[in-house]
């Protein structure tokens, strides 16, 4: 692997991890009861399709302008 291939994954997987956390964080903080209730009954699927649709609609916002 190329020294430029492995750059340019690193900074995939960067962005990718940023985006994830911001959104996690937009979720605490905008559902904080919901977010705390499904950890309590550790319900980790529901955070991670409620992080993927959080994303989501920031993909489609962003695309909306291109």
């Amino acid at each position: 692997m190329s020294t430029k291939i492995a750059m340019q994954l690193n900074a995939a997987l960067g962005l990718a991890s940023t985006m994830t956390a911001g959104a996690m964080m937009w979720l605490v903080l905008t559902r904080p009861a919901e977010v705390a209730s499904a950890v309590a009954n550790r319900e980790y699927g529901a955070i991670a399709m409620a992080v993927a649709a959080q994303l989501t609609g920031w993909l489609h916002a962003l695309l909306r302008f291109v």
